[in-house]
């Protein structure tokens, strides 16, 4: 894990992948080091419901997982991929249809879910600061994060 020594804690970061309500369905976690578009792919097909395996219909992303090759293999899991386009992109014109990912706009005005699911893990301290030696450690408090998330549902 990578450190960082202005805040005296390790680097990470956390993936989350989130139904249209803001509960987390599956997460995995990195260094801080690398490149958020490199974990994407393992966290979305890590979606499970019991044994079953379970696909997302649209993925809503912000501008830093705009890339045409991830927009592929999104594609490929028949996925919808709804991310903005960086204002810099250089848009090369294909002939046909334009892709589907391009009309949908609703997932803009849906990010603060994202954000807020981040403050809901953030309100406990051990997963704010990476008190934790290892991954390993680390995950498994967030798994059981997840289970007083979805304990508090149903009460």
């Amino acid at each position: 894990m990578g450190y960082s020594g202005k805040h005296r804690i390790k680097g990470i970061k956390r993936h989350f992948v989130i139904d249209a309500n803001g509960n987390p369905l599956n997460f995995s976690i990195s260094k801080a080091s690398p490149h958020d578009q490199t974990r994407l792919l393992e966290t979305i097909d890590g979606i499970r419901i019991g044994k079953r395996k379970r696909k997302l219909k649209r993925l809503g992303l912000d501008k830093g997982y705009d890339s045409d090759p991830l927009r592929q293999e999104v594609r490929k899991r028949r996925t919808i991929p709804v991310a903005p386009y960086r204002s810099n992109r250089i848009l090369q014109r294909k002939p046909g249809r334009p892709p589907k990912d391009k009309h949908e706009k609703r997932y803009c005005r849906q990010r603060w879910k994202a954000e807020r699911t981040f403050s809901w893990t953030n309100n406990n301290r051990r997963l704010d600061r990476m008190l934790e030696k290892t991954q390993k450690s680390y995950r498994a408090f967030i798994r059981v994060y997840f289970i007083k998330h979805y304990l508090k549902l149903l009460y």
